[in-house]
Formats: C-alpha cells, sequence, structure tokens
C-alpha cells in the first residue's frame, strides 16, 4: 500500500516536531512534511494533489491561516484539513466549519490525534468532543438572545458607547441600558468587559 503524505503546519517547533513523531509512531504509512510557515510551504510549490491531509495551527506570526485554506478549497478542493489549535473560539470554529474543514482538535487533546488523522483520511470528518460540547453550549447560549441583543453586544464590543450604541440604532440610551441589563442577566454576566469577552468567544465576532 502507498504511503499517505502528510502536512503538518505549525510555528512551534516542539509541537511541529512532537507531532510528526506521533504520525510516525502511531501510523508508520505516513509520510510526514513539517512546514513552520505558510511562506516556507509556498516556495517549496508542492503539489498538494499528491497528498492526502493538511495538519495546521489557526495562528501563525503574520499570516492568515485562513486564506490559505479558502485558497486550498478553491484549487485543490480534495484535500481534507484538520486544524490542532489551542484555541477554543467559536468564531473560529464557526469559520472552519463555513469552509467544511474535516477535523479540529486542541492541542491538549494529542490522544486523539491518530484516531483524527485515520478518521479524515479515510473520508470522514473529526471535530472532537470538547469541540462540539463547547459549540453546542455557545449555540444554545444564543437562543437566549433577541436579535436586539446580539446587535448590541456586537456594538458593545466594537468599542461603542452606550450614546453610540443608541444613535446607531435610532433609540434612547436608556432602552440600551434596559438591553444591557437584560443581555446580562440572560448571559450571567456583570460588566462590559464580560460582555466583550462573551462576544469575541462566542459566534458573534
Amino acid at each position: 500500500m502507498e504511503n499517505k503524505k502528510v502536512i503538518i503546519l505549525d510555528d512551534h517547533t516542539l509541537f511541529l516536531k512532537g507531532m510528526a513523531f506521533i504520525l510516525k509512531e502511531c501510523c508508520a504509512s505516513c509520510d510526514v512534511f513539517a512546514y513552520q510557515s505558510i511562506k516556507k510551504l509556498k516556495s517549496d510549490k508542492l503539489d498538494f494533489n499528491n497528498f492526502d491531509l493538511l495538519i495546521s495551527d489557526i495562528e501563525l506570526p503574520e499570516e492568515d491561516t485562513f486564506e490559505l485554506f479558502t485558497a486550498l478549497r478553491n484549487t485543490h478542493p480534495g484535500l481534507p484539513i484538520l486544524v490542532v489549535s489551542m484555541h477554543k473560539k467559536s468564531a473560529v470554529i464557526r469559520k472552519c466549519k463555513a469552509l467544511k474543514i474535516e477535523g479540529y482538535l486542541l492541542k491538549d487533546e494529542d490522544e486523539q490525534l491518530t484516531k483524527a488523522v485515520e478518521t479524515i483520511i479515510n473520508g470522514g470528518n473529526y471535530y472532537s468532543n470538547t469541540i462540539t460540547t463547547f459549540c453546542n453550549q455557545a449555540k444554545k447560549t444564543l437562543e437566549k438572545l433577541s436579535v436586539r441583543e446580539e446587535e448590541i453586544i456586537k456594538l458593545i464590543a466594537g468599542g461603542y458607547s452606550n450614546q453610540n450604541i443608541a444613535d446607531k440604532l435610532f433609540i434612547s440610551v436608556e432602552t440600551i441600558k434596559t438591553h444591557k441589563k437584560n443581555v446580562k442577566l440572560k448571559l450571567d454576566l456583570s460588566t462590559n468587559a464580560e460582555i466583550i469577552e462573551y462576544a469575541n468567544k462566542s459566534f458573534l465576532m
């Protein structure tokens, strides 16, 4: 049987080497190609048609992984992608799902790496239970909010003051305060900072 070819993209040397080691130990039929930057990956001018999987971190210094993913989806739609990240952030996971990324693991879920790789190479999807549960909980939380409340949360996270929000939505400052109070009650939050943190972690931003 021909060896499977896997690209690993991660800027952290120790993690990159560790992941390559795990794959070589557990997947004897895998040839691993490791890269620390998109720039280096592109410079090698690989024929992605010859590869079976791309494993990538989501954040690389001064590089846009989603730009890479989008380009690969357009030019090589048959190349599956597994994201391995330290971030459990709904907005990021949402982007991955929108691009039909086949898998998502957290970096501390290394024990699932082999299973994820095997599942995806064989044509399946693999989002870890942690990620799936997190997304389901985020969706349930969003269902508590009205469309107007979601809009106000986005504006708060965007740095708008009560007066700015009121002017933008053509409603009174007192109405904004009432909406913010309701948001805090529904989400069990106390401060604007917590609202902003929620927005950044949720599907709203």
